[in-house]
């Protein structure tokens, strides 16, 4: 018995280490508590305490098929939990801080299963409290590393980037940093991600003009040069097949709209 079960174990990792590499797709989306993207005045804070209709945010991103979503403004776990239930996903959530910011924060859903996840401050203060959301995910026997932001669209000077992008330089393999970053394209603040990592609408094979889009609204209108959020990826790593924006039917369900991202891992 032992000698067939060492065979089976061989044959298993022969299999594992042959096997064509994964593809899989991301997707950040900025969900604004599940308040929609009608009257641009309200604040997320709103969504606290309520029991809000998630059904078009969950739509919104079913719509899309990711194995992995990277989730901004979510009002507490319970609002991660419904989302990730509904989808069928595995899911963890960090809140922004301990004090100021506990009552909202980040989730990463996935269809792959997780290895583990850390939460660590970028920014403290009052109405400035924000954290990182980092999960390591198992995509076709290799660990992914996925890290989820929003820094604080006030916070001019930079830091809470320089913080995240301190605090990834160890890691090794794939990485995929992605969110709402508060900066347009060519903002001061991006110049630390791009000098590691490399947005996947630069170099997908398909990118359906994603750069120029702008991914905020205001009041249901794209705001004119407002491309916020974004997908950065390690292309020693992966290769982007495709980078796509959320369909036009599901906009409404946010004032952001999704970016979505299919990538292929490089053989090791």
């Amino acid at each position: 018995m032992p000698r067939l079960f060492l065979l089976f174990a061989l044959m298993i990792g022969a299999t594992e280490l042959h096997a064509e590499p994964a593809t899989f797709t991301v997707m950040t989306y900025n969900i604004r508590g599940g308040l929609g993207g009608a009257k641009a005045e309200r604040n997320p804070i709103e969504a606290r305490g309520r029991k809000l209709d998630l059904s078009p945010v969950i739509a919104a991103i079913r719509s899309a098929k990711p194995d992995v979503v990277a989730l901004q403004e979510v009002v507490g776990e319970t609002q991660a939990r419904l989302i990730a239930t509904a989808l069928g996903m595995a899911h963890v959530y960090a809140r922004h801080g301990d004090k100021y910011g506990n009552w909202w924060g980040l989730a990463i859903l996935s269809r792959f299963p997780m290895q583990s996840h850390r939460s660590d401050v970028t920014s403290t203060g009052h109405g400035n409290s924000r954290s990182d959301l980092t999960a390591t995910i198992r995509v076709g026997g290799r660990s992914v590393t996925i890290v989820d932001v929003h820094p604080d669209k006030d916070l001019k000077d930079g830091a809470p980037i320089r913080r995240t992008m301190a605090r990834i330089e160890s890691i090794e393999g794939p990485l995929v940093l992605l969110g709402d970053f508060n900066a347009r394209p060519n903002a001061a603040r991006l110049a630390p991600v791009r000098s590691r990592l490399v947005d996947a609408a630069d170099v997908a094979t398909a990118n359906g003009a994603v750069k120029k889009h702008p991914t905020f609204m205001r009041d249901g209108h794209t705001v004119a040069g407002a491309h916020l959020d974004y997908i950065f990826i390690d292309p020693k790593f992966v290769d982007v097949r495709e980078v796509r924006l959320l369909d036009r039917s599901h906009w409404p369900a946010s004032d952001h709209i999704g970016v979505i991202a299919t990538m292929k891992l490089k053989a090791p």
